[in-house]
């Protein structure tokens, strides 16, 4: 299925601009085919993650009783066809959904409690939208050992700013009007225009003051590093051969530091570390 021509659970944070893994302007030119998805045909994480789903719609039912069946078809909103949804599984005899995911022990932090990342969250909430369903539930498996589940209640007013934010950027899409950049797209930007053309002239005072704005901020961030530098060395002078010096509000001492085998300069060194006294 070719996700260019609708807007699916996985794309909808990234439309309401909250997404850590991609922009609005990332995903708008993958929709409108100026950029390729990437390729996650090789990708191990999302390989396993397919794998291993079938392992977590069974733990959740060992976990909660409640029998999954997979879920027989992909789902469209009655009123745009452009919003559309697929759903790992149903709950047999409910207006129930579950999500199955995977996730690496370094994310643990991220299910702590009563937390689900955001992404998720939006993810499943446009499910249950589009399908009609009320309550959502999403299991992860973690690192491969720890497995918890949570339930998700739909949020109709939730489910309007989504539908309202799908519009404004489905409407994008078909105008080829980019979205607002982001500071994710700095580099992003050398790749959605590869080639230098010829010059064109801003009239605008807007990209005036923008380009004025930029020169003054690269000049400003020179002279706090060379302040930054100039303050650190004052400081290091003071305390030499000593541990550290102590201030009434501040505790900035010496702390080993071992040599990296990736840099250049093999030798293990000293760095100043500046705490905040309690």
């Amino acid at each position: 299925m070719d996700r260019r021509h609708f807007i699916g659970g996985s794309d909808i944070a990234a439309v309401m601009g909250v997404s850590r893994w991609v922009t609005p302007l990332q995903l708008w030119s993958e929709k409108t085919g100026q950029t390729d998805p990437a390729d996650l045909s090789k990708n191990e994480a999302v390989e396993m993650g397919h794998e291993l789903e079938e392992t977590v719609a069974r733990l959740f039912t060992k976990r909660t009783g409640k029998k999954v069946r997979r879920s027989p078809k992909n789902y469209t909103s009655g009123k745009f066809s452009y919003m559309r949804c697929q759903v790992d599984r149903l709950v047999e005899g409910t207006d129930e959904l579950l999500e199955c995911k995977t996730a690496s022990a370094w994310k643990e932090k991220e299910w702590a409690g009563e937390e689900i990342p955001v992404e998720y969250i939006l993810q499943v909430n446009w499910q249950l939208g589009i399908t009609g369903r009320r309550i959502g539930h999403i299991a992860v498996l973690i690192g491969g050992q720890k497995f918890v589940y949570k339930e998700i209640l739909f949020d109709k007013k939730l489910f309007s700013d989504q539908v309202i934010a799908a519009v404004d950027f489905w409407g994008m899409v078909q105008n080829m009007v980019p979205p607002a950049v982001k500071a994710a797209d700095n580099s992003f930007i050398v790749e959605l225009h590869p080639k230098a053309g010829t010059e064109i002239a801003a009239a605008s005072l807007e990209m005036t003051d923008a380009i004025a704005m930029l020169q003054q901020t690269k000049a400003q961030i020179i002279d706090l590093e060379t302040t930054k530098k100039e303050i650190e060395a004052k400081i290091k002078a003071v305390i030499g051969d000593n541990m550290g010096i102590r201030t009434p509000e501040y505790t900035a001492k010496w702390i080993n530091t071992k040599a990296s085998t990736y840099t250049v300069n093999k030798k293990a060194g000293r760095m100043l570390r500046i705490n905040k006294n309690k």
